[in-house]
Parts: C-alpha cells; structure tokens; sequence
C-alpha cells in the first residue's frame, strides 16, 4: 500500500487535527497518558494468552507510552513502540523511567506504513486506538501482520457501530456494523482468536474532554491569534465522546497470523 500523505499529514490525521495545530498537541493532550486506548485492558488481554518471558511485543502507533509501559511493569515482557510523532517519543521515554521499566521498553520515531517488513517480527504486535489512519480495517491488517510472526498474535483495539447506530462523524465514515468489521478483520486469512467488548466509561470522556478544553482556554488567552482552532479542537474531541458513548462499541480483537 502506497501512501503519499506527508508524515505531518498522518500525525494531524491521526490525532483529528490540522497541522498547524500540531505545535500545541502535547500541551492539549497533557494530562492524558492514555489516548483512547485502555492499557490495562490491553495488558490483560495478553496475560490471558500465556504468554513465554521471551516474548516480545511491538506497539504500533503508540502515543505516549501507556499501552508499552503497562505490558513491560505487570508482564516483565520486551516492548518496541513505534510513532510518527517525535513529542510522545519523549513522552514514553520519560514514563518508562518514571515507571522503572526503562531496560524493557524501546521507543523509536518512525512510519510504521515504510518501516513494516523492515523490523523483525515479534510475537506480538499491538495496534490500539488509532482508527482508520491506515484506511479500512482490512488495509490496516495488512500493514500490522507483517510485525507479527507467523503464529504470532496481532492484538487491535478499535470497536463497531451499535445495531442501528450512525457512523455519521468525521473519522467515523467508514465504520460498520460487527458482522462486516469482523470480515475485514479477517480478511487477510488470520483466526480470531478473541473478543473483548469493552464497558463504556461515559466519565472518563467526559473528564478527558473537561481536560483538553482547559488547556484549549489556557493557550486561547495565551496566544488569541490561535483561540479559534485550539477551542474548536476542544469542542470537537467533546462532541466525539458524546458520539462513541451513543454509537460505538470498544473492542478489543485479537487474531493469530496465519502464515
């Protein structure tokens, strides 16, 4: 798969924003350690799977370092993390020796579109919370299977629209029902292994959005030439909350790569 969006085009994407705004992403997000993905969530899934002391994880698209960091401190298992936005690298190194794991987790700056089939597999490769920044769920099988090993486990959290929901929401479009996200998911030839349907946590939207509007309203009366964007950004991320509460299930998938 070929894309041509530059890698501020992708980060922007990714974190349902413009490029100019991307300058004040780590001041809005400040107070968020985890970016939509539940890291405990994740850690538990992997636990279930037994897995060996040996195993090695990869965390795809990982922010700033919650998912990663979790997994090396509860399971004392080697994590790689990759992002394209060079901040949060920053971010998961300094929460990784906050948090004594330091000698576990490894961060690196980098797309993860033009670095698969680059890095050796690991046995598990993680891809949480980042929706379609990669296109369809099936396209974005294809891109993170190749950070597995045959046999290895491909771990996605990511979610569906609720019978008779509305995928009517900018980042939303292309979402469907449970029945066609799962024949996507699978339409690389990998098994399901599992599936976690995760509870909702109205609050914790809610207390995010409070969050990010505050730091919107400190940098709005910092710098007003910028009060429209970084306000209507806080207003956008609260009226996505409220959409995910009313229409969407979180789910974590896990598949076994099949060749």
């Amino acid at each position: 798969m070929i894309d041509m969006r530059s890698e501020d085009d992708m980060v922007a994407y990714a974190l349902e924003t413009h490029i100019a705004l991307l300058p004040y992403i780590p001041e809005l997000l400040a107070d968020l350690e985890e970016l939509g993905s539940d890291a405990e969530a994740i850690t538990s899934v992997l636990d279930d799977l037994n897995l060996t002391k040996s195993t090695t994880v990869v965390d795809l698209g990982c922010g700033k370092g919650a998912v990663a960091v979790e997994i090396a401190e509860d399971l004392n298992l080697k994590v790689l993390g990759i992002d394209l936005f060079e901040p949060f690298i920053e971010s998961c190194t300094e929460l990784a020796e906050s948090r004594g794991v330091s000698e576990l987790c490894h961060f690196i700056h980098g797309d993860i579109i033009k670095l698969a089939g680059k890095i050796e597999p690991c046995d598990v490769a993680i891809f949480a919370a980042l929706g379609d920044v990669l296109g369809l769920l099936d396209q974005t099988v294809s891109v993170i299977r190749q950070y597995a090993k045959p046999g290895g486990y491909i771990v996605i959290s990511d979610g569906f629209i609720k019978d008779g929901g509305s995928s009517d929401f900018p980042g939303f479009e292309q979402y469907a029902e449970r029945a066609d996200m799962i024949a996507r998911l699978t339409a690389c030839g990998d098994t399901l292994v599992s599936e976690i349907i995760e509870a909702g946590d109205c609050d914790r939207g809610e207390n995010e959005g409070d969050m990010i509007a505050a730091r919107a309203k400190a940098i709005a009366a910092r710098q007003p030439e910028i009060a429209a964007e970084v306000l209507n950004y806080a207003e956008t991320q609260a009226a996505e909350y409220k959409f995910i509460d009313q229409n969407f299930i979180g789910t974590i998938w896990v598949l076994k790569r099949s060749h």
